[in-house]
C-alpha cells in the first residue's frame, strides 16, 4: 500500500511537507525488496545509517514525466505539438524534469529540495526552484516545516503527480491552483488515534524563486479523520480543507497570477479495499475581481485488473454561478483552433485509462482517453472534444 501524507506522498523517500495517513485509495503492484528494481533504485542513496545520531540518510532524487497527447473537436486537431518548444522533445511534452537532494538528520530533521531543469539543458541546466523546505518532525502529532512548497488545497492536489492515477487533475482543482509558494506550516496525525490536522500561511506571490512577500497571504487549514480501523476498509480517510487568499489575483511582474478566489472549501473521502479504490471530492470557491463563484464534484474509482495493471476512471462536473467562470484545460483542450472561446459556465469530463506499474509509482507507463464538454453563454464557447494520451512517469 502506498502512503501519502496530508500534503505530499512519501513514496519517493522524501520528507513530505506534512505527515498524513496512508488512506489514499491508491494501490500499487507489489515489488520484491531484493529485486533488481530495488537495487537499481537504491543507487541514488549516498549514505544511510539509522545508528548515526547526526546523519541518517543523504540521497539525490528526481522526477521525469513525459507524455504525448492528440485530440480533436469540431474546429480541428490539437495536442502536445501545440505546446511551447521550451517544454517539449519534438512532439513529446516534458511534463516534469526535476532533480534534487534529500537528507534526514538528528532523527527529527528532514531537508527536501527539487529543482526544475530545462528539458534540452539549454540555455542552461537549472531552470527554477520547485520546492525547498526544512521539516522538524519530533513526533507524529507535531511537525513544523518552512520553505517553498506547492500549495496543496484539495485532496486531488495533495496527492503528488508522481502517484496520481490520471495524467491531469480535474479542471476545477486546477483553477484553484496556487503554485509553489513560500511559507510555513504545522501539521500532525494520529491525534486521539485517528485525527489529522494542518495549518499553514504562505505568500501568494508566485515566483520562480523565493517570495519577496510583496503580495497577500494564503491561509490553508485542514482537518482529517482516518477511519480505516473502524470501517473495516484497508484505508479510509475523510478531509475538510479551507483556503483563504487575502489578495486574490495578485501578480508580480512577469509571474503568474494568484487564483481569483478569496475563500474556497473542499471536502473529500477516500477508501480502498483489496484491488478497489475510490476517491470522491466536492469543492467551492468564492469568486472576486469580476469572476463568478465556482463549484464542482469529482469521482475517481480505480481497479487493479492484475497485480501491476490498473484501470482508473475520472468523472468531473463543475459550474459557475454566472457565465464564463470555467475554463478549458490548458492541457490540451485550450490548444484547439477555437482559441478565444475557452470559457463557459458548465463543464463535464470523463477519463478512462490504464496504468502499468513496472516498479510501483517509481516507474509506470500510462495511457488514457478523455472526453470534454464545455457549455458557454454570453460570448463563451461550446466545446466537445476527445483526447488520447500516453506517457511515462519515473522518479528516484
Amino acid at each position: 500500500m502506498l502512503g501519502a501524507g496530508f500534503l505530499e506522498s512519501g513514496s519517493a523517500g522524501t520528507a513530505g511537507p506534512a505527515c498524513g495517513s496512508g488512506a489514499t485509495g491508491l494501490l500499487v503492484g507489489k515489488t520484491s525488496g531484493d529485486s533488481t528494481g530495488e537495487r537499481l533504485w537504491s543507487v541514488p542513496i549516498f549514505y544511510q545509517n539509522e545508528d548515526n545520531p547526526l546523519l541518517q540518510e543523504l540521497a539525490c532524487q528526481g522526477q521525469l514525466q513525459v507524455q504525448y497527447a492528440t485530440g480533436a473537436d469540431d474546429s480541428g486537431d490539437f495536442g502536445t505539438e501545440d505546446r511551447p518548444d521550451a517544454c517539449t522533445w519534438g512532439n513529446i511534452e516534458v511534463r516534469r524534469f526535476r532533480f534534487g537532494m534529500r537528507a534526514r538528520m538528528f532523527h527529527s530533521l528532514k531537508i527536501h529540495t527539487l529543482w526544475d531543469l530545462y528539458p534540452d539543458l539549454s540555455p542552461r541546466i537549472y531552470q527554477r526552484t520547485a520546492e525547498t523546505y526544512l521539516s522538524y518532525m519530533p513526533c507524529d502529532a507535531f511537525n513544523l516545516s518552512a520553505g517553498k512548497v506547492e500549495l496543496k488545497f484539495t485532496r486531488e492536489q495533495e496527492i503528488s503527480s508522481r502517484d496520481y492515477l490520471t495524467f491531469e487533475r480535474s479542471q476545477l482543482v486546477n483553477q484553484f491552483y496556487g503554485g509553489e509558494l513560500t511559507g510555513a506550516w504545522v501539521s500532525g496525525k494520529n491525534i486521539a488515534g485517528a485525527w489529522l490536522y494542518e495549518l499553514g500561511a504562505y505568500s501568494n506571490e508566485r515566483r520562480d524563486e523565493w517570495s519577496r512577500f510583496e503580495g497577500g497571504t494564503m491561509i490553508l487549514a485542514k482537518l482529517g479523520y482516518d477511519y480505516s480501523e473502524s470501517s473495516g476498509f484497508d484505508t479510509a480517510l475523510t478531509e475538510l480543507h479551507y483556503l483563504h487568499n487575502s489578495e486574490p489575483g495578485y501578480q508580480s511582474p512577469g509571474d503568474p497570477k494568484s487564483p481569483p478566489y478569496s475563500d474556497a472549501v473542499a471536502i473529500s473521502n477516500s477508501i480502498s479495499e483489496g484491488r478497489f479504490g475510490l476517491q470522491a471530492e466536492a469543492a467551492w470557491g468564492n469568486g472576486t475581481l469580476g469572476k463568478p463563484d465556482v463549484w464542482g464534484v469529482s469521482l475517481l474509482p480505480s481497479w487493479f485488473l492484475t497485480e501491476k495493471l490498473q484501470c482508473a476512471v475520472l468523472f468531473e462536473y463543475c459550474a459557475s454561478t454566472e457565465p464564463n467562470g470555467i475554463y478549458l484545460p490548458a492541457r490540451y483542450e485550450a490548444c484547439s483552433p477555437q482559441a478565444g472561446d475557452q470559457s463557459g459556465d458548465a463543464y463535464f469530463s470523463a477519463y478512462t485509462g490504464l496504468n502499468y506499474y513496472l516498479h510501483g509509482h517509481k516507474l509506470k507507463v500510462m495511457t488514457g482517453v478523455k472526453y470534454t464538454h464545455l457549455e458557454g453563454e454570453e460570448d463563451g464557447g461550446d466545446f466537445n472534444g476527445w483526447t488520447w494520451l500516453a506517457g511515462l512517469r519515473m522518479m528516484l
